[in-house]
């Protein structure tokens, strides 16, 4: 018989990283947005406002899985909705329960909340990557007498990684292709090189790990288009520079952390802001210097980033959901995503939503 703990204080979850950090290492396709040093770092710059409820579920005293959530107002165009959700809040590409067991913790964790008392209008776990979900949040979800619906989310760009970089090259147009050597040709020429950083693990770690490369790149960021952004979500914005050094801080001593650069007599032109984890790379920002772009940094950059990871070992580059049409020339795969819906019969605002979605999906459908 399953138990289940509710956690809705931040500092509680403490007594638990032990067992947080040893489910994680066993959940597949893990994300450093699901290790409890992300979540407790998202909580300190985002969580005003909203209600955490991270589930523990235990079996014969066992700790089996984990479901973090949080309950938090959305406004919508039917007005503000509760909304019980992952705590991702498009950082990632993707989220689920911690833990190997994902099919057990979900549906302890779903049974927990068929039973309780519901402040929340409507349950939307998004970012659900099919290829390993398999339909199980929508069992779980209808195990429990809930109503699912299943609808797509936004997709991400990726790069499957081949044994060879020329392998990879050979997928290309042959302008692209020719463009990406004549672009590393010209920054090896020029004397700039490329270097990969990638701390080890080091949990004990007080200080940040080379907190001058990081300015360095964040002091590039403010010369870029970046410095005049307004959208908050670049590592020189006012509203998220401290959450982004928070994160390479913490990756770092979690041996999660990917910076790739490129120098040119010892000046920072590029860089590349990721996390990777059990060979798959997140790639999170990059920036380039205005005054190099004769150089093509950042498609050479791309392209010894991307022979590098071959040469690591990397299976896969993740490069987000955003920007297709600048992305579209490098990634060879798309990584659809789901959420699955549930909307409380009780809350008007949801199942005003739950009509919108359904006509949204259904004229989408009949134009495909």
């Amino acid at each position: 018989m399953a138990k289940v703990i509710e956690i809705n204080d931040i500092r509680d979850l403490g007594a638990y990283r032990y067992f947080w950090n040893q489910l994680f290492a066993q959940t597949p396709h893990g994300t450093f947005f699901q290790t409890l040093d992300w979540l407790e770092t998202y909580w300190h710059f985002f969580g005003e406002g909203k209600k955490l409820c991270v589930l523990l579920v235990q079996v014969d005293c066992q700790m089996i899985g984990i479901l973090p959530l949080v309950e938090q107002i959305e406004y919508t165009h039917a007005g503000p909705v509760r909304v019980l959700t992952y705590p991702l809040d498009a950082w990632g590409p993707f989220f689920g329960p911690i833990g190997s067991q994902p099919t057990a913790t979900l549906y302890a964790g779903l049974q927990y909340l068929a039973g309780a008392a519901r402040s929340w209008g409507m349950l939307d776990f998004r970012w659900i990557e099919p290829e390993l979900d398999r339909g199980r949040t929508f069992t779980a979800m209808r195990c429990q007498t809930l109503s699912p619906v299943t609808l797509p989310w936004k997709p991400t760009y990726a790069i499957e990684l081949p044994d060879d970089f020329d392998e990879y090259l050979e997928t290309r147009t042959s302008k692209f292709r020719a463009s990406v050597r004549r672009a590393i040709r010209r920054v090896e020429q020029a004397g700039i090189v490329a270097e990969r950083y990638r701390p080890e693990i080091d949990r004990t770690r007080p200080f940040c790990p080379n907190e001058k490369l990081y300015q360095e790149c964040v002091a590039l960021a403010k010369r870029t288009w970046q410095g005049s952004s307004t959208n908050g979500t670049t590592i020189s914005h006012q509203q998220t520079a401290a959450y982004f050094h928070e994160c390479f801080i913490k990756a770092s001593r979690l041996g999660m952390l990917d910076l790739m650069t490129l120098r040119q007599n010892e000046r920072l032109i590029a860089f590349s802001y990721n996390f990777h984890h059990q060979g798959r790379v997140l790639g999170l920002r990059v920036g380039y210097e205005p005054d190099c772009q004769q150089l093509s940094p950042g498609i050479a950059m791309m392209g010894l980033q991307i022979r590098d990871s071959i040469e690591r070992g990397d299976s896969i580059i993740d490069l987000g959901s955003d920007h297709y049409d600048v992305k579209a020339r490098w990634i060879n795969r798309t990584l659809e995503s789901q959420r699955v819906c549930h909307y409380s019969r009780y809350s008007l605002q949801a199942n005003i939503l739950r009509w919108g979605h359904w006509l949204k999906y259904r004229q989408a459908g009949a134009a495909a």
